[in-house]
């Protein structure tokens, strides 16, 4: 019986390390496709659909949420932009 307890705990630390890498390098979007989260999040009235003004909704959100963040008035740079980006691409 000690025996399997050991062979499991080995197999999951032998997952952890192979998938370790993927995960640091930035691959993550393999196991969480951005798009699909996005569309998700996207569909308010879960229709499978994203209309224009479910999409215009959450872009403004995420403008909002993160131009406060960015002490951003009326236009972001181009480096906020891309931090903007990132924050997206997060599912956040």
């Amino acid at each position: 019986m000690q025996l399997k307890n050991i062979a499991a705990a080995l197999a999951a630390a032998a997952l952890v390390a192979a998938t370790a890498p993927a995960m640091a390098a930035g691959t993550v979007s393999e196991f969480y496709p951005f798009s699909e989260i996005m569309m998700k999040m996207m569909d308010k009235n879960k229709d499978g659909m994203v209309s224009r003004q479910e999409f215009m909704d959450m872009m403004g959100m995420a403008w909002d949420m993160n131009a406060k963040k960015m002490g951003v008035k009326d236009k972001m740079t181009p480096d906020q932009f891309n931090q903007l980006l990132q924050y997206l691409k997060a599912g956040g």
